[in-house]
């Protein structure tokens, strides 16, 4: 009896094992990526700003002389405003206040030091010579004569010696014309877009600025204490030349501490002023500018238009209290909504004049969590002028770390 060859029964192999470890993976998957999610770095907490800036009420007024330019400022916030005719123009014995400028940036004196004693030449008294002969104005000295750094500048800015302004230019750069370069590249380097210096006295009529300009370089100069106190001297006594006035007859008068006059036939009566404003306990100085006063008495009226423009505008310079936003000045923000305002815990005051622009900016100080409430966590920056004023802020509400949810849902 034939018959088939027996044939053994199929086997199918089990899915179940397989799925069940795919499952396992993805699990284990998915619990690693919840694992990196949850002990992940968290998001930053920012600091943002509600307000970029404001402004303090009011409009700055002030009525400037009909002829010439005008402009005031201050020595932290710049040029406030000036007359529309802002026009390159001789601006005479006005030029020794960079010639000043620049001789204590390479010489600097602390209050009640004199500096380094120079030994007048005979260059230096030729120099004495020919503007004595030239109707210029001067300072008397003597060949081997020695005065120190502060009488020198002494002798520059209250007579307004032309010729102490060329000896100490070349003390300073070597040369006239060495000086003048860098009487030049330092306007430039100030924003004095305008103002191209020939000579470190002004004599020349083609050493020419604007009020604005005038500005510029007065604020820099007022800066230096030493400056501060020898343009508000009325007199001092030099070895040779004896006692010599202050040109600018303005000095305590209508409050004025300064800083510069100048006068010539081109140039007309120009002054550049300055008066002391106090808010709180700090000194500010308010910087006037007049240039191109022609009358009879050229000079004269351009100290009277200064003094007039001084006596405008002293009231409007003062301490400002700032209007907080209601919602704060910031806000701290986080991705998982734990959001707090930002408030300064006490009003915030600021040196300034009517309509004056405030800018801000804002840093957080730490972004340790959690942050409880009412304790500093940003820095609010107040910038007006050259003037930065840095303020604490304080969050209203706690912020809280995320929660496990969200620590594992987060993308």
């Amino acid at each position: 009896m034939s018959g088939t060859p027996s044939t053994s029964p199929s086997r199918k192999v089990s899915m179940v094992p397989i799925k069940g470890i795919l499952v396992l993976l993805i699990a284990v998957l998915v619990c690693a990526l919840a694992v990196g999610r949850y002990n992940g770095p968290l998001p930053t907490v920012e600091a943002k700003l509600t307000t970029t800036s404001s402004s303090l009420p009011g409009h700055f007024s002030v009525t400037f002389p009909e002829q010439g330019e005008s402009a005031v400022g201050t020595e932290n916030l710049g040029v406030i405003t000036s007359t529309s005719n802002q026009s390159p123009v001789p601006i005479a014995s006005v030029t020794k206040i960079m010639t000043a400028y620049l001789v204590l940036k390479a010489h600097p004196l602390q209050p009640g030091q004199s500096g380094p004693a120079l030994t007048m030449s005979a260059q230096d008294f030729a120099g004495y010579q020919n503007a004595l002969s030239n109707g210029y104005s001067y300072l008397k000295i003597e060949e081997g004569e020695t005065l120190t750094e502060k009488q020198l500048l002494e002798g520059l800015l209250l007579p307004s010696g032309d010729n102490v302004a060329d000896t100490l230019g070349r003390w300073v750069s070597g040369s006239d014309e060495a000086f003048v370069a860098k009487m030049n590249e330092t306007a430039k380097s100030l924003g004095m877009t305008k103002t191209h210096y020939a000579d470190a006295s002004g004599v020349s009529e083609t050493t020419v600025s604007t009020a604005v300009d005038q500005i510029k370089i007065a604020q820099a100069a007022m800066q230096d204490p030493v400056f501060r106190q020898i343009v508000a001297m009325p007199q001092a006594t030099l070895p040779v030349a004896g006692t010599v006035y202050n040109v600018n007859s303005m000095v305590g008068k209508h409050g004025i501490t300064g800083i510069k006059t100048g006068s010539t036939t081109a140039a007309g009566g120009c002054f550049v002023s300055a008066t002391p404003v106090v808010a709180g306990d700090e000194t500010h100085y308010i910087i006037g500018a007049v240039l191109g006063q022609v009358t009879q008495q050229s000079l004269q009226s351009a100290l009277q238009a200064n003094a007039d423009i001084l006596d405008q505008v002293r009231s409007q310079f003062k301490l400002y209290t700032l209007d907080q936003p209601a919602s704060g000045y910031g806000e701290l923000t986080t991705a998982w909504g734990s959001n707090s305002p930002l408030k300064a815990s006490k009003s915030v005051q600021i040196f300034g004049y009517p309509g004056m622009k405030v800018n801000y900016s804002i840093d957080p100080q730490t972004t340790k969590l959690p942050m409880p409430a009412t304790s500093n966590r940003a820095t609010l920056k107040i910038k007006s002028g050259e003037e930065v004023q840095s303020i604490p802020l304080q969050n209203l509400q706690s912020i809280n770390p995320p929660g496990v949810l969200w620590r594992l849902i987060r993308f």
